[in-house]
């Protein structure tokens, strides 16, 4: 099912890729270490930095949807969740990113595929547990800066 997914948004991305005038959109390398950065410390940014510079990562329409469901999350209602998680003591300790493609859309607006593990101290667990997550996100820049917009995602096993 997750390749199925993957493949219908490559497809869609390849149609999308290109303005009507025929320009096509390219992203710099700088730009595609920027996001994976982003990417990478987002968990981390939370149990390092606190809630504001946590919620400073996510566009205003930011959406997230777990793949599992047939529901898209709103910003409010995605962040209230990792809010109470975060207020419960749940920490995230390491985050690695392993990258698939970055599929630009526009100017400054890029789809990215990726793989990421991501490892927790949960309050009620004395062991560390970790995710291996696949992730397709939209990422756009606003203020010269990479927020996140979009996630889909769902979990390896």
């Amino acid at each position: 099912m997750f390749v199925k997914c993957i493949a219908l948004a490559l497809i869609a991305t390849l149609f999308t890729a290109c303005s009507g005038d025929g320009e096509v959109y390219v992203i710099s390398e700088q730009d595609k270490k920027e996001i994976e950065a982003l990417k990478r410390s987002i968990p981390l940014v939370l149990a390092e930095q606190g809630w504001e510079a946590y919620e400073s990562l996510f566009s205003e329409n930011y959406q997230n949807w777990h793949m599992m469901s047939d529901e898209v999350r709103k910003r409010d209602e995605f962040l209230q969740s990792v809010r109470q998680w975060y207020e419960a003591g749940n920490r995230a300790t390491d985050s690695e990113v392993a990258s698939i493609a970055f599929i630009p859309l526009a100017k400054n607006k890029v789809m990215y595929l990726h793989k990421q593990v991501e490892t927790f101290d949960l309050a009620h667990d004395e062991e560390s547990t970790s995710r291996d997550i696949r992730f397709l996100g939209v990422f756009v820049k606003e203020k010269e800066e990479w927020k996140v917009e979009f996630t889909a995602f769902m979990d390896a096993h």
